[in-house]
């Protein structure tokens, strides 16, 4: 029994290590030995997504498509469902490489609907959503006027489309590389133009939905958002952040509101267009406040209590 995990298992780590060396010839030999030697499903299955890799990782077209082509011969009756949207997600890979963009879209579409769970076919499919946007964005150069029009529209929809399968990857995944892609999510929120669009409500529908530890690294970016047109989006997301995790998020709103309240008052002389946005960003981080204070009024008042002793125990002496 022992014979039969540890020889496959050597062989493929091996192999593993050589592919991502750049030694492809070495990753082959290792494989390559083999094919006299009996083995499980699992590790059947590792040595063939090792044999499919090496050709992935070539710039070769002929290699691409050899690659392609050991996907579409295999026999997938054996594997499981994880296994088998893996499969899938190599075949548009492979025809993502070769420029077959909507076969490969096809393909992505398989892999999720064979396994739903399945976080890296999510990450792969909205990586080709956000690819076929940048190809949109850079045949047509779009003025930020020319977002809000009917012209902007198709980047819009590829970027909505990636946005909701970054964070259901999100959700389906707890590897930290599932999490790498939020902050662009954020950034995609500008290609709603002046109202808030198909982006700003993709985000206000899923982005709820995720564990709430995964936006506390942005929580100073979300901040900002509370004075742009995904004020409605972010806000829902950082009342969650405020009931799970007040003391993390506390500082950081108390000191948003404070200079946005200040930056209010400093305008009150101008226009009212000149402090729109302070003063939407001022209502509702005043809301956020007030419910951090309702629903945990006693740790509200250790962390004011802190705070005090912090500015008058630190605040500089004459001499100083």
């Amino acid at each position: 029994l022992a014979t039969l995990h540890d020889r496959p298992w050597t062989a493929i780590r091996m192999a593993k290590t050589a592919r991502k060396q750049g030694m492809k010839e070495v990753a082959l030999l290792s494989l390559n030995k083999l094919t006299d030697c009996a083995m499980d499903v699992s590790d059947a299955f590792a040595k063939l997504r090792e044999q499919i890799l090496i050709y992935r990782d070539s710039d070769n077209q002929n290699e691409l498509r050899g690659g392609l082509n050991l996907v579409n011969t295999t026999n997938l009756s054996f594997f499981d469902a994880a296994q088998k949207s893996e499969l899938f997600r190599l075949k548009g890979t492979f025809l993502n490489s070769l420029r077959g963009r909507r076969k490969a879209n096809q393909a992505y579409c398989q892999s999720v609907q064979i396994c739903p769970t399945f976080s890296k076919a999510w990450l792969s499919w909205g990586a080709l959503c956000s690819t076929l946007a940048e190809i949109e964005i850079k045949t047509n150069s779009f003025s930020e006027a020319q977002k809000s029009s009917s012209a902007g529209k198709k980047p819009a929809q590829y970027l909505a489309q990636a946005m909701g399968c970054y964070l259901q990857a999100i959700q389906c995944g707890s590897r930290e590389w599932d999490r790498i892609n939020l902050p662009k999510c954020l950034w995609m929120l500008s290609w709603d133009g002046n109202n808030p669009g198909l982006l700003c409500q993709t985000l206000e529908a899923r982005g709820a939905d995720l564990p709430a530890f995964v936006w506390l690294p942005w929580v100073p970016q979300l901040l900002t958002s509370l004075g742009r047109i995904e004020a409605r989006a972010v806000k829902s997301i950082l009342k969650g952040l405020v009931m799970q995790y007040p003391q993390a998020i506390y500082y950081s709103l108390r000191a948003f509101y404070l200079e946005r309240r200040d930056a209010e008052r400093a305008h009150r002389g101008k226009p009212p267009s000149a402090h729109a946005q302070p003063t939407t960003a001022v209502m509702h981080a005043e809301e956020l406040m007030s419910i951090l204070r309702k629903s945990h009024p006693l740790l509200w008042s250790s962390l004011e209590t802190v705070l005090e002793e912090l500015i008058v125990r630190f605040r500089p002496s004459l001499e100083e």
